[in-house]
């Protein structure tokens, strides 16, 4: 017999106690063992005596064993709702609860880092754009105030002279002449012949007139009338420095005949194109032709044959790049056609203007200008 079973004593009045019941406190002990296991274990329970029963009927073979399985249900049972089992589920429950806490502190940690970033982000470039807006204001700020304060005597005499024909741009007598939008991209050289610091007065007459100051009236107005239009155009002098390899749409050189007296009345314009160039002759033919046309329409003039070597073999001709269009114009005779070269100088450059623009737009009808009455 196992050792927690009690040890019943027997006395000669009673019967001996039942096995079933002995099994049942047997089982009970076991129980009691196993909801307490952490605790030292207690003495064994005396059974209860009992009042003698009746004698059992005789025992058949399968009754302890359905005894013993009621025994084990009854103890799963007692198990199941043990304080230790009961702690164990409060245990689980709290731990549960704690990793859920755990989990959502992790997941606000998380979307607060992406809040920073995000904000880090906005600031970087907040801060970059308030940087651009400082200098670009600091730079125009600083542009306007050298623009006051900068005297006169800062700008060169040929940038203030250049800016003064520009300036006179709001009093030009040109009329609009429905042509395309000008092309800023266009460049255009205007020679003011025997002008420059060599102070070559070109061909004179007995009065003192002096072709230079003739030509030097007539390309300013041209130059105004070009950048009127919108057009980038250089007022380049005789022998020019910006002439070794320039580089334009065209380029036309203006000059004046002479005051010789021939014994006749000579007048009329000539014009020519450099006769030693090939890669350009096309356009130079062009460019002649759209000019000498326009010309003859704006001052009546006739165009005289026989251009001299002087002017085929024009000196600027061999120092422009050779693929820049280019031609020369002898406005008229000084003495001849004097009243026009002096006192109709913005019409004669009407002519050429509108021979320029007849060569730079060859798609568009040039007006016709007013000739002078006979």
């Amino acid at each position: 017999m196992p050792e927690d079973l009690p040890d019943f004593e027997h006395d000669d009045d009673e019967q001996e106690i039942p096995a079933s019941v002995a099994f049942m406190e047997m089982m009970r002990q076991a129980a009691n063992r196993a909801q307490r296991p952490s605790l030292p274990q207690a003495a064994p329970i005396e059974p209860v005596r009992e009042k003698p029963a009746p004698p059992p009927k005789p025992a058949t073979d399968q009754q302890p064993s359905a005894l013993s399985k009621a025994a084990v249900d009854t103890q799963i049972e007692v198990a199941e709702d043990s304080p230790a089992a009961l702690l164990t589920r409060a245990e689980r429950t709290r731990q549960l609860k704690y990793e859920s806490a755990l989990e959502a502190e992790r997941i606000r940690r998380v979307k607060r880092r992406k809040a920073r970033r995000r904000s880090n982000a906005a600031s970087l470039l907040g801060g970059f754009i308030r940087s651009f807006m400082v200098v670009f204001a600091a730079a125009g700020l600083m542009a306007t105030i050298f623009t006051w304060w900068t005297p006169n005597q800062f700008i060169a005499t040929g940038v203030r002279s250049e800016l003064s024909i520009a300036q006179a741009t709001s009093q030009a007598t040109l009329q609009p002449t429905g042509l395309p939008t000008p092309n800023w991209f266009r460049r255009i050289g205007i020679v003011s012949g025997h002008r420059g610091p060599e102070d070559d007065p070109g061909a004179v007459c007995p009065d003192g007139l002096t072709e230079a100051e003739i030509n030097f009236a007539v390309a300013q107005n041209v130059v105004r009338n070009l950048r009127g239009l919108g057009y980038s155009v250089d007022l380049l002098d005789e022998f020019d420095p910006r002439l070794d390899d320039y580089q334009a749409a065209a380029l036309v050189s203006i000059h004046a005949n002479t005051c010789q007296e021939w014994g006749e009345v000579v007048s009329g314009f000539l014009i020519a194109a450099a006769a030693a160039r090939v890669s350009s002759r096309v356009q130079d033919n062009q460019l002649v032709e759209c000019v000498a046309q326009n010309y003859y329409r704006a001052s009546g003039l006739e165009r005289r044959e026989g251009a001299t070597v002087d002017m085929t073999d024009y000196h600027t001709f061999r120092e422009i790049n050779a693929l820049t269009p280019a031609a020369i114009i002898e406005l008229g005779f000084m003495l001849a056609d004097r009243a026009m070269l002096t006192q109709q100088q913005e019409l004669l450059a009407n002519g050429i203007t509108e021979g320029i623009l007849c060569y730079l737009n060859p798609n568009q009808v040039a007006p016709v200008a007013t000739p002078l009455p006979e």
